[in-house]
């Protein structure tokens, strides 16, 4: 379902982590809202309050779809897929999946239904 999207490259404002994780929700049938060209200008307190709008917050992923936001820096966003996360490999600067437990979760989201 998301096979598609590992290895795919990065590119800032296209193929980034938020539209990774949009590209994969869309793949999941979760119906997630079009990226917002307002989302690249906002401070980290702004993008929690979006994220309250269309999600709601979790202890950890859990299920196919769930976002997570990593620790790394600049902060990163991915979403949970067949018991891992997809994120941006910083190092392969592709998409890449690995075992959630191999990663450093700060937050965790759902998406509401809509």
């Amino acid at each position: 379902m998301c096979e598609h999207l590992i290895g795919r490259q990065y590119v800032y404002g296209d193929t980034d982590c938020i539209h990774l994780v949009i590209d994969a929700l869309v793949a999941m049938d979760k119906n997630p809202p079009e990226v917002n060209p307002a989302w690249y200008t906002m401070t980290p307190r702004q993008v929690l309050t979006e994220l309250d709008q269309y999600c709601v917050a979790l202890d950890a992923p859990a299920y196919d779809g769930d976002i997570a936001l990593l620790a790394s820096v600049p902060p990163t966003f991915g979403v949970a897929w067949q018991n891992g996360i997809l994120y941006i490999n910083r190092l392969t600067n592709s998409v890449d999946w690995k075992p959630a437990s191999t990663l450093t979760i700060r937050r965790s989201y759902r998406m509401k239904s809509r």
